[in-house]
């Protein structure tokens, strides 16, 4: 029976205040072990001293009972001290110092000891043995483990439970499930610590299955009612294999058993119902049922936010939690707000986290993980000065590392770049991931170096990345994107486990290059052999090819495809298919479908049909439609005025034209681009305005709003010969036609279209003249094409 520790220091209080008494190694050790027990460090090392002015140290007896009692005080120094300093020791004396380092987590000295303990043949005890199991654990250590192993098995103490679940534990930590359970299998008797250690572990190396399997086992013995270590494990379990309904039941337990007010269930339900994607569920826990939360409670909330693209949302919760004073954030708050306010482009809030992160004390040098957060965060803030020279700081940057820095770069158009630093990156040592590889392929891709490219594909194959299914899309677009379409079918053909991604990066290449037929014939291919269900990408890409085919039916088509996937509150491929009408001349439809999107309509909803109505000769319609677009609290962008002043330019509305470009630089602020002022100068054109587009361009009006120089622009000149060339006038088409031939000189359209000019007015020898750069073979014209509706 234990004495409660009050009672151990009123006893330890009367005896001391005793002025003379006959030293007693009777009286004295116990009085030793009252003062360890009552946390009375000043009473016990008076009576060392007391022992060593009596010549009562000398004892083994004492020395076992001051060992543990400094390391109670955790004055591990002096207990070591007093083991170094008794003449004689046994088997107590190495149990009680093994077991004073391991409750002060001096690990490694608990195995040294352990270890001589048994090379002088003194049996270690129980605590010892969970001591040092403990200690092969948290060292890593997993050859001591096993030899520990092999000593309990062989002295009969695996049927000692606490040091069953201590094996349990110590394998677990090192991952090596398998060991684990093989000694719980092994265990004559369990208790609850032994299916919850198991439970955890499973459920913290993402194997829930698993953990889900022990808690239905453990429900079958009956012998067990789940505590809340049990419930914890179930919830980590749950979130991580989003299983919902379970997660809802053990939610309902809990409320049935009053633990809802428990600061750990309640934050691991907010975690559960996050990572289920339940933010709405998550949010009512934490607002209504978490009196007190804590820091991890509000890190959880945060997560599930911004993993779930709530970007404002988290970045709201986090300047909430900056409220209360009592609360301060660490580096995994700081890590999960980051990519929040870098998701929405806000570079001043970066900035603002960075000071404060700074100021905070934490080290981002250090931090590897709250450094890449920051270093990724610069690079889609497009700061990459900040990204590099906080890259630069970094001690020991990781892979995680140095993909943040090049996808920082192949984000802002520096993918040569991206391709530098990976070689660095191997210079470094560092190895990459497949995250890594990706990155690389794409920036191969973007700037077409198929050598690069391919000396990436034969880097990946060497190191095992093909098994990677990103990889492999990754390499599959690079071949799109550099034009080796054979090559990229062959590694389409070659992936034996395909994925949406890889179906759809196969079929927009077809698109890309106008294989309609084979896009289309990729799809269905897709559907039945994989019977995978296409995504928006994939419809994007259908409704292109179908419409290219098989014009206003493809369109059908594909919109009933749309209905049947329930894709029609989908706003991009609603977007894409209004397009696609408007292209074939199928206004009405696209203009019905455009009404019928309500509030699935975007900007580009509205810059679609604008555009669309244009080029069906509908300019009045599209003017109509950008003042609604107004109304409804949509401001337009340089792509809405681009497809108004084209509609203006083919309708032939001069006024309203030079209204909206007017309106575009003064109430917009939109500086005017090429393709801005190569509408003005068409609308000009097509009105047969020929002499003040030609001073349009020539007076360089753009650079009065900081505009560019028309009079470099081939696509300027070129609007304008083609409208002299509607409009008969010669003269101002020659002038434009020479200025091309010095601007675009390899330009077949350009030529022609001066040829085409001569023509008309019967000037046969310049026509000809304009056209033998065709019959010298200085330029190929493409040849055009027609096509028959059956």
């Amino acid at each position: 029976m234990s004495v409660p520790c009050s009672l151990h220091r009123t006893a330890s209080r009367r005896l001391l205040s005793q002025w003379f008494f006959q030293p007693d190694l009777y009286v004295l050790p116990p009085l030793l072990k009252s003062c360890a027990c009552a946390n009375l460090p000043n009473y016990g090392m008076g009576i060392h001293g007391y022992l060593i002015k009596c010549g009562l140290t000398s004892s083994v007896f004492v020395g076992n009972i001051l060992i543990p009692m400094y390391m109670r005080f955790r004055k591990v120094q002096d207990g070591y001290k007093v083991f170094e300093q008794m003449p004689d020791r046994d088997g107590h004396s190495f149990n009680s110092l093994v077991c004073g380092f391991g409750s002060n987590g001096l690990y490694r000295e608990v195995l040294v000891f352990f270890e001589k303990m048994l090379e002088l043949d003194f049996f270690p005890c129980w605590n010892s043995i969970s001591h040092t199991i403990t200690a092969c654990g948290e060292l890593g250590s997993i050859e001591k483990g096993r030899l520990i192993h092999d000593l309990v098995t062989r002295n009969g103490f695996l049927n000692h439970v606490p040091t069953a679940n201590a094996l349990i534990s110590m394998y677990t930590k090192m991952n090596r499930l398998d060991l684990g359970r093989s000694v719980f299998d092994q265990m004559r008797d369990r208790d609850l610590v032994s299916w919850n250690s198991l439970i955890t572990a499973y459920a913290r190396n993402g194997n829930s299955s698993n953990a889900f399997d022990m808690y239905i086992f453990m429900k079958k013995d009956g012998n067990f009612i789940p505590n809340r270590i049990t419930f914890l494990g179930l919830l980590l379990a749950c979130g991580q294999s989003m299983n919902l309904a379970l997660g809802k039941c053990i939610h309902g337990k809990l409320i049935c058993m009053g633990q809802l007010s428990d600061l750990c269930l309640g934050t691991a339900l907010i975690d559960m119902y996050s990572k289920c994607g339940r933010l709405v569920s998550a949010r009512i826990i934490f607002d209504e049922d978490l009196s007190v939360k804590s820091l991890v409670s509000w890190n959880s909330l945060i997560a599930g936010y911004s993993k779930s693209a709530y970007h404002y949302e988290a970045m709201k919760l986090f300047e909430e939690m900056t409220c209360d004073l009592n609360l301060k954030p660490d580096s995994i708050t700081f890590a999960n707000t980051i990519p929040s306010y870098a998701s929405l482009k806000d570079k001043g809030k970066v900035q603002l986290i960075h000071a404060v992160i700074v100021k905070s004390g934490l080290d981002l040098t250090g931090d590897i993980v709250l450094g890449t957060s920051m270093i990724d965060a610069y690079g889609k803030c497009s700061d990459l000065k900040a990204a590099v020279s906080l890259f630069n700081t970094i001690d020991r940057p990781n892979t995680a590392t140095w993909n943040a820095i090049i996808g920082g770069h192949n984000l802002n158009q520096h993918a040569e770049i991206g391709i530098l630093l990976f070689r660095q990156m191997l210079l470094s040592k560092v190895s990459p991931d497949s995250i890594t590889m990706v990155m690389l392929l794409q920036s191969c891709g973007e700037l077409e170096f198929l050598k690069q490219g391919i000396t990436v594909h034969g880097y990946c194959v060497a190191k095992g990345f093909l098994d990677h299914l990103p990889v492999g899309n990754a390499i599959v677009d690079m071949y799109l994107k550099c034009g080796c379409l054979r090559t990229s079918e062959m590694v389409f053909i070659s992936i034996s486990l395909k994925n949406i991604v890889t179906w759809n990066t196969m079929i927009n290449g077809y698109v890309k290059y106008r294989y309609f037929s084979r896009a289309l014939r990729t799809f269905h291919q897709m559907l039945v052999e994989n019977q995978y269900r296409p995504d928006s990408v994939t419809m994007i890409s259908y409704i292109q090819a179908s419409s290219a085919i098989m014009e206003n039916r493809g369109c059908g088509i594909a919109h009933g495809y749309i209905l049947k996937l329930g894709l029609d509150l989908q706003t991009l491929v609603l977007n894409s298919l209004i397009d696609a009408y408007a292209k074939n001349g199928s206004i009405e439809n696209a203009r019905d479908l455009f009404n019928q999107m309500g509030h699935a309509r975007d900007r580009s909803s509205w810059n679609v049909i604008i555009a669309g109505c244009g080029m069906n000769g509908q300019g009045r319609e599209a003017c109509n439609l950008f003042s609604q677009m107004e109304k409804d609290g949509y401001k337009p962008n340089f792509i809405t005025f681009t497809s108004i002043l084209s509609s203006c330019s083919h309708s032939g509305l001069i006024q309203e034209g030079c209204h909206y470009f007017y309106m575009m630089a003064t109430k917009y602020n939109i500086k005017p681009s090429l393709e801005h002022w190569t509408c003005v100068v068409d609308m000009l054109g097509r009105a047969g305005r020929l002499e003040e587009a030609l001073r349009l361009i020539e007076n360089r009006v753009c650079q009065n709003i900081n505009g560019p120089d028309l009079s470099d622009c081939d696509a300027i000149w070129g609007a304008l010969l083609s409208a002299c060339r509607m409009n008969m006038d010669v003269e101002t088409g020659v002038c434009a036609g020479e200025r091309l031939l010095k601007l675009a000189p390899d330009n077949c359209g350009y030529h022609s279209l001066l040829s085409n000019l001569y023509s008309s007015i019967k000037q046969w020898d310049e026509a000809a003249k304009t056209r033998r750069v065709f019959e010298e073979g200085l330029l190929i014209k493409k040849p055009g094409l027609s096509t028959v509706k059956l």
